[in-house]
């Protein structure tokens, strides 16, 4: 009987601690196919980290017929590591237009996975997005400021910050990492 309980506490305790990630709404009237257009992108903030020094960039492939893939370039992490490319393949969350469903491939290492929902928060379909990833594995988010620059921050994402009385200086700047350093 002391084992039944023991096991029954046990089960409440991790469910009560696991993780879960939930998606923010996404823009209102999303246009994937706008979305998909923006050319290459740098993060340049990331909500909750890392907090050392990443090199992201981004960039879309569309072949007919199939889900838009992203590429997530290789960089570098300062000081001193390589992060792998991973292409990710985009597939939409029914009846949540802007949400996706997402199954990154690190083509390197013998195709090792890593499957997340995305929410694009925000973009202007040219020059900057808002993406929020929830990893499925651990349940953790992240919040990301895609650019197609690196030197500034476009004043439209300052716009929705204020609105949703968020901080640019309470997240992680990646403006000043070298991105041209290394990549595999």
């Amino acid at each position: 009987m002391k084992m039944i309980i023991a096991v029954t506490f046990l089960g409440i305790l991790v469910h009560a601690l696991a993780k879960e990630c939930k998606l923010q709404p996404a823009m209102q009237n999303f246009d994937s196919d706008k979305y998909f257009k923006i050319p290459h992108v740098y993060v340049t903030h990331s909500k909750n980290g890392p907090e050392e020094k990443v090199c992201q960039e981004y960039e879309t492939i569309q072949k007919r017929g199939s889900f838009p893939k992203t590429l997530i370039i290789g960089g570098y992490k300062q000081p001193g590591g390589i992060i792998p490319a991973l292409e990710c393949t985009n597939t939409p969350k029914a009846g949540s237009k802007g949400q996706f469903d997402v199954e990154c491939e690190d083509k390197k290492k013998g195709g090792s996975k890593i499957y997340l929902e995305t929410s694009v928060i925000d973009t202007d379909y040219q020059k900057y997005a808002l993406l929020q990833s929830c990893f499925k594995s651990t349940g953790s988010d992240d919040i990301l400021v895609m650019q197609t620059f690196r030197e500034r921050v476009d004043e439209r994402i300052k716009a929705v910050f204020e609105k949703k009385h968020w901080s640019l200086e309470q997240w992680f700047s990646r403006a000043k990492v070298d991105c041209d350093t290394k990549k595999n």
